[in-house]
């Protein structure tokens, strides 16, 4: 089956490299959106680096700092509304992945309308929007580098990606892993396991292919191995460059390959249940890691995975090898000091025939390696809650 790869966006990677968010923005504007986070990246220094550089570009930027975790719809209204009072002519998004798709998605509505009737309605974005500038400053979603903003719906209770089209790419992403040095323990957890789920989905997807396989992998073998250097030491900036260069290879194999029913099961559980959602992918991706296996080509790039990872010795068979990528990953999530429970959240089984209507219909579920029926999301749901 023919596929397609496609990265857009100009990345400028390493240590100190935010002092070029002036730079690059000013190719596009003299008038800049800055948005954020409410805490996180003025704590860390990171806005006043961020403001510091558009200020010293001559770039006269306005703050939107509403951003929260599982950002709601009215947070892209509220910024895209600063967005036209201040007369924005670039968007520069710094913070987690929440921020960056509120961002992207304030970016791509036309000046003066609601972001609803796009995101619930199905009303067809008309782009090009605003050129966006993207600065993440957690090693995660890879938002910085795909065409989708992933955003809640409180009102329906939906957790869903905003897409339109290539040019929803942001034009630069600025990857600066220093910013990461102050990214607290659990966010760090959490983060990087949701770019470990998203490589090792991409890997296997039904969009895969061979650029696609080449960055997953590496971003697989990367993140597994320095992840839990940089929450045991997160001072260590070779193992928070890893993490931060890999979370964003994770993004730019799955824009192309697509991901799994790990994610497709994952937006209506977190939405529902108010769930992280990089726990909650980590959670569900050994179970349908072993469903997976069931699919030959499945088998054998889990088998290629465990070998990279020396989860596997050389000449395991693809079986064998399979289940050790499975056991391998619980042992990594076991040092990382996670247990992959629903328990945790005390998730009701009277909710999973719901969670599973819901996760059906996406594309996510429809690129997983194996068909996925509603009575398979249940049993995967019934086995994470053991």
């Amino acid at each position: 089956m023919p596929n397609s790869f496609l990265v857009p966006t100009k990345v400028v990677a390493g240590a100190g490299s935010i002092a070029s968010v002036g730079k690059e923005t000013g190719a596009f504007g003299s008038r800049a959106l800055v948005v954020t986070g409410r805490t996180s990246a003025r704590e860390s220094g990171a806005l006043d680096k961020c403001l510091t550089s558009l200020a010293a570009a001559g770039i006269e930027a306005a703050v939107f700092d509403g951003c929260d975790p599982e950002p709601p719809l009215a947070a892209v209204d509220a910024a895209s509304e600063t967005a036209r009072r201040h007369r924005a002519e670039v968007v520069v998004a710094i913070g987690g992945g929440s921020a960056i798709d509120v961002a992207k998605a304030a970016a791509a509505v036309p000046p003066g309308e609601s972001v609803v009737p796009y995101f619930r309605g199905g009303k067809p974005l008309r782009g090009p929007g605003l050129p966006l500038i993207a600065v993440p400053t957690t090693s995660g979603t890879g938002s910085e580098v795909t065409p989708n903003a992933v955003l809640s719906d409180p009102g329906t209770r939906t957790k869903a990606s905003l897409r339109a089209g290539d040019w929803m790419f942001p034009k630069v992403a600025i990857l600066d892993p220093e910013l990461t040095l102050s990214c607290p323990r659990d966010v760090t957890v959490a983060a990087g396991l949701d770019a470990l789920c998203q490589a090792i989905e991409a890997l296997v997807s039904q969009g895969a292919g061979p650029f696609t396989d080449a960055l997953a992998l590496d971003a697989a073998a990367m993140i597994a191995h320095s992840l839990p250097r940089a929450v045991e030491k997160p001072s260590d900036l070779k193992a928070r460059s890893d993490v931060h260069y890999g979370a964003s290879m994770a993004g730019m194999a799955f824009a192309s390959a697509r991901l799994g029913a790990v994610h497709g099961i994952a937006h209506p559980l977190g939405a529902r249940y108010g769930i992280p959602h990089g726990l909650a992918c980590a959670t569900l991706l050994p179970h349908v890691m072993r469903f997976n296996a069931e699919n030959e080509e499945a088998r054998s790039k889990y088998a290629v995975l465990a070998g990279r990872l020396s989860w596997a010795p050389p000449g395991a068979l693809d079986a064998e090898a399979s289940r050790m990528a499975v056991e391998g990953l619980l042992k990594l999530m076991h040092r990382l000091g996670f247990e992959p429970t629903l328990r945790q959240w005390n998730v009701s089984t009277s909710d999973f025939g719901a969670i599973a209507d819901a996760s059906l219909p996406s594309g996510s579920m429809k690129h997983n390696p194996r068909a996925m029926s509603r009575e398979d999301v249940i049993a995967i749901l019934e086995s994470a809650c053991l």
